[in-house]
């Protein structure tokens, strides 16, 4: 089977050839000598989805022209950075603190901090979000059977809270609901006039992709605000997906094991990385028995961990999600963390044990994943 045969298999809720194994690693760790044999590996084995040209919502679904600018460095410790977002809607702007030699970087002011940001945000008119159907077409003959196509779709909420200030924007889901409210009734109205644009032609089939649900779970969310702010209206652009021929997935980390249910309630057909303690809640096996007939599940080996795990640690972890989720299709290995715990300014020994613990997790999924499972 192809990488993309083996993925639809597995979605259809059939067993392909073997469970997919999916694997990427960070874009400039892929430059590097040291990962050379990895990366080869990964082109003949790994079965992943691969991003390509959705609808461009901007910032928050506006149209943005982006700048920065440093405001203010010291040499050999920090610098702090102003980032702006000019839109439609006005200027929206954050400034990022950046210690020296990190790639990583903390928030000392988010793009949406105010109640006067949301009002602009609410009340600026919205057209459908463009979108170039030419320039998917040609990136779907550029991957070919390589991979399976995944379209970013605008997630209101899950990326507003991503750029706010997290104390400001959960308050006012409870003092200013009105505004909340209809932000996502007019977020989501733009949503859906894109979809209804995105009317496939020639057989064409879509898969959407979403992210930031884990800032809409617990400790962030209870049952009761998502079902206030995040059902009705997932529900809605959901529909829209699945009426132009598009399935749904969910990018959702942490304590997702009792929303997994509503997650499949209101459309989504897909959820990864599900990951176990400490960092989630998710038991696979009572995962893949509440909702493997109904939603593609990919998960959940900790990449999180693999600077300090041996490689017969990670086959073991394989080994162990395979069990509780292949048999029957409706399953994918994944990692759990962002590019499977690889980062460019790692040092160099912990980068390699990194690297060889990718290649185990990727060797013992081809081994242990072969169809009808016996691990």
């Amino acid at each position: 089977m192809t990488h993309r045969e083996r993925l639809e298999a597995a979605w259809r809720f059939e067993e392909p050839d073997r469970v997919p194994v999916e694997l990427q690693i960070n874009p400039e760790v892929r430059k590097l000598p040291m990962a050379a044999r990895l990366v080869a590996l990964m082109d003949e084995y790994a079965s992943n989805f691969v991003g390509v040209g959705g609808p461009d919502f901007g910032f928050l679904g506006f149209p943005s022209t982006y700048s920065e600018e440093t405001i203010e460095e010291v040499p050999g410790q920090y610098k702090r950075i102003r980032r702006v977002h000019d839109t439609p809607a006005g200027a929206f702007t954050a400034i990022t603190y950046h210690p020296d030699g990190m790639v990583d970087f903390h928030w000392q002011k988010r793009f949406v901090h105010t109640v006067d940001d949301m009002v602009r945000l609410t009340e600026t008119p919205r057209p459908p979000a463009p979108w170039d159907r030419g320039r998917y077409r040609q990136r779907l003959e550029e991957l070919g059977d390589a991979g399976y196509p995944l379209m970013g779709l605008f997630h209101p909420l899950g990326q507003l809270v991503r750029n706010a200030t997290h104390q400001e924007v959960y308050a006012w889901f409870h003092i200013e609901r009105d505004l909340m409210h209809r932000f996502l009734a007019a977020a989501t109205d733009q949503i859906l006039r894109t979809l209804d644009r995105m009317q496939p032609v020639d057989g064409e089939s879509f898969c959407f992709g979403t992210t930031a649900h884990e800032m809409l779970i617990p400790p962030w969310m209870g049952a009761a605000l998502f079902d206030e702010y995040v059902t009705p209206y997932d529900t809605e652009v959901n529909r829209a997906a699945h009426r132009a021929s598009g399935r749904v997935r969910a990018h959702c980390h942490g304590n997702v094991m009792e929303f997994l249910g509503i997650l499949a309630d209101i459309g989504y057909d897909s959820t990864e990385p599900l990951e176990g303690p400490p960092p989630g809640d998710v038991d696979l096996a009572e995962a893949k028995r509440r909702v493997g007939g109904r939603m593609l599940l990919s998960g959940n080996v900790a990449s999180q961990h693999f600077v300090r795990l041996e490689p017969d640690d990670v086959r073991r972890q394989v080994r162990e999600a395979i069990r509780a989720a292949a048999p029957g299709g409706g399953f994918s290995l994944r990692t759990t963390g962002g590019h499977a715990g690889t980062q460019v300014d790692m040092p160099e020994a912990m980068l390699r044990r990194v690297l060889d613990n990718c290649e185990a997790y990727l060797m013992a999924g081809v081994e242990l994943g072969q169809y009808p499972i016996r691990s």
